[in-house]
């Protein structure tokens, strides 16, 4: 993996070896990062909630893997699986939930494999029973604070195909109000009202 972006609460955080000027256009800090720099006693402090700043941590004498590995060491990792639904009709199925528009996914389960993981959450919180994973898109991750725990979640998608005509039920005891299709020529306007790290997942 050439790159690392990391969503927090309230900023973004990315690992890579520094290219090109205009994609960190969007970054406030530039870290150089050598082996001295991740060891230091609150490096972890980065991924708080209260970190605003967009952060590059431009990897020079280690990997992008190895600053990765160490910078979230001190961290809870989780790890999840979702999908991105495409119909017959290239609609891609997207939820209603906690006021955006989010994409299907859960947490892996002790025995599971990811994709096994990926179809199952997708099954569960949309109804839909027939599903086909077509391949593998990326890994997204996002920290959070959860019960006093500051967690890393590694979400693992897989592109999915299924039939327009497979009936919808939201998992509404899981705060899904809504499963709509959306047009390709309506994605835009829905992915901004979308989470940052969805977002990120159609650049991939």
């Amino acid at each position: 993996m050439q790159k690392y972006t990391i969503f927090n609460k309230h900023n973004t955080i990315l690992i890579t070896k520094t290219s090109k000027e205009e994609d960190l256009k969007d970054y406030q800090r530039i870290i150089d990062c050598d082996k001295d720099e991740v060891e230091q006693e609150g490096f972890s402090l980065l991924f708080s909630e209260k970190e605003t700043e967009n952060i590059v941590l431009d990897c020079h004498s280690l990997s992008v893997e190895e600053v990765f590995a160490r910078a979230t060491k001190n961290l809870y990792h989780v790890f999840a699986a979702g999908g991105i639904v495409e119909n017959e009709n290239k609609e891609l199925l997207f939820m209603f939930r906690n006021g955006y528009w989010d994409l299907p996914k859960g947490h892996w389960e002790s025995g599971e494999s990811l994709p096994f993981t990926a179809k199952r959450e997708v099954r569960e919180e949309t109804g839909i029973k027939d599903l086909e994973i077509i391949d593998f898109v990326g890994i997204s991750f996002h920290t959070y604070n959860m019960y006093g725990r500051h967690e890393i979640k590694h979400t693992y998608w897989y592109r999915m195909k299924t039939s327009s005509k497979e009936r919808l039920l939201p998992q509404t005891e899981e705060g899904i109000r809504e499963l709509r299709w959306i047009k390709q020529e309506d994605l835009g306007e829905v992915l901004k009202q979308s989470y940052p790290n969805i977002r990120n997942i159609f650049s991939m």
